[in-house]
């Protein structure tokens, strides 16, 4: 049987709108709602493959219930205007898949799914809601694929799954709602009647017509099975149990709809609208998805959707001397190529290079690695230009494999350059630049043979489109000031990164191994403790478990407790907020932090240990996080704790080959000392420059005592204020973090700023231009984009704020950073010793960590404090505190 699937418009909006976090397109508007809308109509359609596809919707302004029942949904708050704002927008997506939409006037979208599914003959009906109403269609040929929470939980209702979840079949649901009444939509039922009560009627007596009519009769099964309070609960609420039906049950015979099946058929699409589409809404992740444009996608009719772009990519294989020399004088002669590496295994550090795809003047090369050699002469040449995209991984490739120690060409990475023009976007492969900048979708593989796994010839193609984005890529950020920092501080970083990340650092496997044992011991003996404070066993990693302990079994207290549809949280600010009310919380928070470490560190490091070098070869990323900031992943060395003993135990196993020491260069409070900077607030300006203690001078300052007088818990609060300040936290953010009452958080707040008038007229500032400009920015000028400063959404827009005063500060911080790694790097490169004796090896936070053989560590640790202090000028001294030893966790 042919499958049909009606999606109800408006309730996957509301659900994707309340599920997904803002998210926003280039234009600056909030799309979150389309896109969760687009995701659920291409998983329908590639998970249940139908022939028919159809979309209703409701239309603005009352419907036939409002005129039998005026305060019908009155009770409803009004959503989000930013949500009306992005109906129009699923409108234009659906349309452009020609999709037919049904709507009318007087009626709500679950009266015309009904009567589509009443008029809708001879096939599998689904019907994709986020709404319950619906259950009630359900039969032989109708199923409904509901959300049953956030956009992934879904459940396929059919006639049995319907009696699973309610005791009684489809035929009832309208009764039951008609008893119990549905506070969403102010169906009133029969008051004093609630859920269990529904059930027990509906599946002892049955509807509401059979149930009113055994009222009637006092010897009647109803007077047997049900005590005096519920029949006058009846007899009272007869007349809005009779209304309530009447709201509840969907119309199936909406007049006028116009439907014709063939419209409904699922047909050919015009591919470049779509395209468009999805690319003005930067929709880039859901591309390969699309019906007929990916490689797996179904094919809308098992048609093919024929790739439009037309290019009949050439690739030539360099198989001679003479043709690497003729290629290396056509590079010279163009003075721009592009290039990307070919590895054999999963990563370069583990695999071999087997040789380089290259794109010049329009034409592919294939180039093996016996031919490398001589590639030499235009990776030194400073007046030809290298176009890729993840360069720092063609740097590592060609360093690793001992191809070139130092690349002099200029560089000119795609995905950095993606990246600066839109850093709050994660989407900066190949495909989302092409899709972008140029409107173009990447051509699919060409089928030809593949070598080491790659298709060097679709390689080839990508090469040619992103070289073709280049120019584009450029102009933009010319536009924006921000091409400066691309070729001053990103790029003159790629080898900086890829010597970090080839050099790795030394683990000690016997002290891990250690660890695992003891933390084993540590989570069973915790998980005892949790399970005697409950009086009895349970999943402790299971929410809901947890959740029946915490607030139904041991009654905990639940004032201030975020609530969600499925109960009260039981995350880590939520149980924070019961701290020392009982002490399973604290027994709680030790075995989540033992079981994470565990399962993220302490089992995982040796499994990461390249077995060639002995050593853990982290990737530092420079496109992920918004603010400039570098990134680790595999291991992500940002998360390991710094203040528990666990963490620095972890820290510990992180040590310096033999013969060799770490040492280890932080900057000192570099956040508040850029604040005070910024912000030309003078007295934060005189703390700094006088070097007292930051955090006991705040405190002086706020309580009005000397500096002496000052306690612990006081230098704790003002703690919190600072380092507060950099993230626009506000005083329930402060109460819950320094354990103070709100009043005195708000309190402390407003002598904060009256004592640093400089900082909050700096944030003002900060908030006003970002708002007028749409960005903030660091001192040197990376933009952070925040287009949601003017979303009618309060979340959205007071995230935003603290995005806002948050990006100056930490992105200078990062700016600030990746400048000291650039000149330190050149500091080492002419020291006179020879070559791996002084090298970075990790850079996390604010900290720069060298491997440094034994003897050195002075010359070392001078030579990077001085670099590191010197790179910028701040209107405070610039601090960093140097230390070394053997292992990291000893180096503070």
């Amino acid at each position: 049987m042919k499958k049909f699937i009606i999606i109800d418009g408006n309730a996957i909006i509301h659900r994707a709108y309340h599920a997904i976090p803002p998210l926003t397109d280039k234009k600056g508007r909030l799309v979150n709602a389309v896109y969760g809308f687009a995701s659920m109509l291409l998983k329908v359609w590639n998970q249940l493959r139908p022939e028919y596809l159809a979309v209703s919707f409701d239309l603005a302004g009352p419907t036939f219930r409002h005129v039998k029942y005026k305060e019908y949904k009155a009770t409803r708050v009004k959503a989000d205007q930013d949500l009306y704002d992005q109906i129009p927008l699923v409108h234009e997506l659906v349309q452009a898949f020609n999709i037919p939409i049904f709507e009318k006037k007087g009626y709500e979208a679950d009266d015309i799914i009904g009567t589509l599914a009443r008029q809708i003959k001879d096939k599998e009906i689904y019907i994709v809601t986020g709404d319950m109403d619906t259950l009630q269609l359900v039969n032989k040929d109708v199923k409904v694929y509901t959300l049953r929470q956030g956009m992934n939980d879904v459940v396929i209702y059919d006639a049995d799954k319907v009696r699973q979840r309610y005791e009684f079949g489809p035929e009832m649901v309208v009764d039951y709602k008609a008893l119990r009444g549905d506070g969403s939509d102010n169906i009133i039922g029969v008051p004093g009647i609630g859920e269990k009560t529904a059930t027990q009627l509906i599946t002892k007596i049955g509807g509401i017509e059979e149930i009113y009519h055994q009222l009637k009769d006092k010897n009647s099964k109803l007077y047997d099975e049900f005590k005096p309070g519920v029949i006058a609960k009846l007899i009272a609420g007869q007349d809005s149990a009779v209304l309530s039906k009447e709201l509840a049950t969907i119309d199936r015979a909406v007049p006028d709809l116009g439907f014709d099946l063939a419209k409904c058929a699922l047909k050919d699409f015009d591919k470049d609208k779509v395209l468009k589409i999805f690319a003005e809404f930067e929709f880039v992740s859901l591309l390969k998805r699309i019906p007929g444009m990916g490689n797996e996608a179904w094919p809308v009719e098992k048609k093919k959707i024929k790739n439009k772009t037309g290019l009949k990519f050439e690739i030539k294989e360099v198989g001679s001397e003479k043709e690497i020399t003729e290629l290396i004088k056509i590079i010279k002669n163009k003075k721009v190529f592009s290039a990307k590496e070919v590895v054999s295994g999963v990563s370069i550090m583990q695999g071999k290079l087997q040789g380089l795809v290259m794109v010049v003047d329009g034409r592919g090369y294939w180039v093996e690695k016996k031919y490398l050699e001589k590639i030499k002469k235009i990776l030194t040449d400073k007046e030809i230009e290298l176009i890729g995209h993840d360069l720092k991984n063609f740097i590592k490739a060609l360093k690793n494999d001992g191809v070139v120690k130092q690349f002099d060409c200029v560089l000119f990475d795609t995905k950095i350059a993606s990246y600066l023009l839109n850093p709050g976007n994660r989407a900066h492969d190949p495909a989302s630049i092409a899709l972008k900048i140029l409107g173009k979708e990447l051509p699919a593989g060409s089928g030809q043979e593949s070598l080491f796994g790659v298709d060097y010839r679709s390689l080839a193609q990508e090469l040619y489109f992103l070289q073709q984005a280049s120019d584009k890529l450029k102009k933009e950020l010319k536009q924006v000031n921000n091409l400066g920092l691309l070729e001053k501080i990103e790029m003159p970083l790629l080898g900086i990164l890829a010597d970090m990340e080839i050099n790795g650092m030394a683990v000690d496997y016997k002290m891990l191994k250690e660890l695992s044992l003891k933390v084993n011991k540590d989570i069973v003996t915790t998980t005892r403790k949790i399970h005697e404070l409950a009086k009895e066993e349970f999943n402790i990693s299971s929410t809901t478990q947890l959740r029946e302990i915490l607030f139904d079994k041991l009654e905990l207290p639940t004032a201030g407790i975020k609530k969600g549809k499925t109960g009260y949280s039981t995350d880590s600010e939520q149980l924070g907020k019961l701290a020392g009310v009982h002490p399973i919380i604290a027994q709680i928070e030790i075995y989540r932090e033992l079981s994470k470490l565990q399962n993220t560190y302490i089992d995982v490091l040796p499994s990461l240990v390249n077995k060639n070098t002995g050593r853990i070869h982290t990737s530092f990323n420079q496109a992920i996080t918004a603010t400039g900031r570098l990134s680790s992943s595999e291991p992500n060395l940002q998360n390991i704790p710094i203040r528990t003993e666990i963490g620095r135990q972890i820290r510990n196993a992180f040590m310096a080959q033999s013969g060799h020491v770490l040492v280890s260069a932080d900057y000192s409070q570099i956040e508040l000392r850029i604040v005070a900077s910024l912000a030309k607030d003078e007295k934060l300006i005189d703390i700094f420059t006088r070097d007292k203690d930051v955090h006991a001078a705040t405190a002086a300052a706020i309580n009005g005592v000397p500096l002496d007088k000052v306690s612990k818990e006081m230098r704790y609060a003002a703690k919190e204020v600072n380092f507060g300040v950099l993230y626009g936290m506000g005083s329930y953010g402060l109460s819950w973090r320094a354990g103070i009452p709100v009043w005195q958080a708000k309190e402390f707040i407003a002598k904060y700023f009256e004592q640093f008038e400089g900082v909050k007229k700096y944030i003002d500032q900060i908030l006003v231009f970002a708002r007028q400009e749409g960005y903030s920015e660091t001192l040197f000028g990376r933009r952070r984009y925040l287009p949601e400063l003017n979303s009618r959404n309060f979340q959205a827009r007071s995230t935003a704020e603290r995005m806002a005063i948050n990006h100056p500060i930490q992105g200078t911080a990062a700016d600030l950073m990746k400048m000291a790694m650039i000149m330190v790097g050149k500091k080492i490169d002419k020291l006179s010793h020879p070559a791996g004796e002084v090298k970075m090896i990790m850079q996390v936070h604010d900290e720069l960590v060298l491997e440094v053989k034994k003897g050195l560590e002075k010359e070392a640790g001078e030579l990077v404090k001085k670099t590191m202090e010197e790179v910028v000028k701040l209107n405070v001294p610039v601090k960093v505190d140097v230390h070394s030893g053997p292992r990291w966790g000893e180096l503070k």
